[in-house]
């Protein structure tokens, strides 16, 4: 076999993986947006294009679990199908959440549920205080998931709290990502934590070898708790000690917000935590399932909306765009990592052409350089169409939230980017309560006191190699 011979059958064999794998990307069907830019890594990078593709190109939950998510989503279908029975539609008749409701209700059968009851807790010593005191009054189930746990500073408490509630027969689950929490999942605290009885839950196990049965970098983003059906926090903050939380990175402190609840949301959200722990250990919990009772009307009105790779992956981006385009008056948003895909930078720059007042709160300094010149990448469109950009500048503001006008909130876990959008499993609360959007603006406000606005003319001056870098990050910000 000569050598010529041989080149020659290696340029067709790689020019026939090549057409397959871009036959494959473009009957994907996935945004213009995302497609042009697998193929442009795989055309100019190619060896590497194509091991990156097969590892992150597709959202691939893995053939197993993305089958027994798919059977159990049917039994799960069926409790929330009852639930919804019981708290009709036409209650929210008047309600400017409607819109957004329906898509979440005709998606997931998730019901809009009245006479809910919350406290928001933007101060890290708050949350820890009472959640060690709901933890302390548990008598039957609490049910954890985090990105992040860190056993520092105040989560020690909680962890003696959990420690405490299982041994007086209290049942504790607690699911950590298994690349968020690796090295808490490793250490000698958490096997403590285990002999103790308090179950912990590796979620979406990271390792070499299930690389090549899923993709490792879809994570398990969720900031989740409920205790009994009857309460339940939700937000953005990961099981850290703001404190003590990568304290020398140069970034912090973090900068977040958690809602406690009362209500029949609780028991949604359980019902959510229950889906997940079945999902993963493919244990069912019946037990720990609730059918909340329709309240007589009052409390604020309140929807929980899970979202992930198991779930409608178009669910959350068309409840943004939903809620964005309903605005009359004002849309403020607030993101740590702000990398949004064509159809969101179209929508925030319509409503600030209508004239609306549209509002975007960053970190001045992000933990994620790829993503800071991304998100850069951005502004000056943004800018230059209306919309108001602030930066904060007094730590890492990792708070997540939508404001829309005086009455809908939408706060929880999700960043506006692609990562959060279409990959993780992520959680967002939709409120539509006048009260609690006016706290939440007050906090906004708060953020606004201690952040910078940019001005477009300024902006512009940057160096050089700054826009060429933010141009550069941008190519692939729609894999981010």
């Amino acid at each position: 076999m000569s050598w010529d011979w041989l080149l020659t059958l290696l340029v067709v064999l790689y020019a026939l993986i090549i057409l397959a794998l871009t036959l494959r990307i473009l009957m994907r069907r996935r945004s213009v947006g995302v497609t042009l830019a697998w193929l442009l890594f795989v055309y100019i990078v190619p060896l590497v294009g194509f091991v990156l593709y097969l590892m992150f190109g597709e959202r691939y939950l893995g053939r197993r679990r993305a089958r027994r998510a798919e059977t159990q989503y049917l039994y799960y279908r069926q409790w929330l199908n009852h639930i919804s029975a019981r708290n009709a539609l036409t209650q929210m008749d008047q309600s400017p959440l409607r819109p957004v409701m329906e898509i979440t209700l005709g998606s997931l059968g998730m019901p809009a549920m009245f006479g809910n009851h919350w406290q928001l807790l933007d101060k890290p010593a708050d949350f820890f205080e009472q959640l060690q005191a709901d933890i302390h009054a548990a008598q039957d189930w609490i049910f954890m998931e985090f990105y992040i746990l860190q056993p520092q500073g105040r989560v020690e408490d909680v962890l003696a709290a959990l420690e405490e509630a299982q041994e007086r027969g209290v049942r504790v689950h607690l699911l950590l990502d298994s690349v968020g929490s690796n090295r808490f999942l490793r250490s000698e605290r958490c096997r403590v934590l285990r002999d103790k009885g308090v179950d912990v839950q590796d979620v979406l196990h990271a390792n070499l070898f299930r690389m090549s049965l899923r993709r490792i970098d879809l994570r398990q983003h969720r900031k989740l708790i409920t205790i009994d059906n009857r309460l339940a926090y939700t937000g953005s903050m990961n099981l850290a000690d703001p404190t003590w939380f990568k304290k020398n990175s140069g970034y912090g402190p973090w900068v977040d917000v958690m809602v406690r609840l009362e209500g029949p949301i609780a028991a949604l959200i359980q019902g959510t935590l229950v889906f997940d722990w079945e999902m993963e250990t493919e244990q069912r919990l019946d037990a720990a399932l609730y059918w909340p009772h329709p309240p007589a009307k009052g409390g604020s009105l309140m929807q929980f909306l899970p979202s992930g790779p198991a779930l409608d992956e178009d669910i959350l981006l068309q409840v943004l765009l939903t809620a964005i385009h309903n605005a009359r008056e004002s849309v403020v948003i607030s993101s740590p990592y702000f990398v949004p895909d064509e159809a969101l930078t179209q929508a925030l720059k319509s409503v600030a052409k209508r004239g609306l007042h549209v509002t975007l709160l960053v970190p001045r300094r992000n933990d994620s350089r790829l993503v800071q010149y991304a998100s850069r990448s951005f502004y000056d469109e943004l800018l230059s169409h209306g919309v108001e950009i602030l930066r904060f500048s007094e730590g890492l503001l990792h708070t997540k939230c939508v404001l829309i006008d005086d009455h809908l909130a939408l706060v929880g876990s999700v960043n506006l980017d692609m990562r959060s959008i279409w990959l993780n499993f992520e959680s967002t609360l939709v409120v539509d309560d006048h009260r609690f959007s006016q706290d939440m603006h007050s906090v906004i406000e708060h953020y606004r006191n201690r952040s910078h606005q940019l001005d477009l003319t300024q902006w512009r001056k940057r160096a050089y190699h700054k826009r060429l870098m933010e141009n550069l990050a941008q190519l692939a910000s729609p894999l981010l």
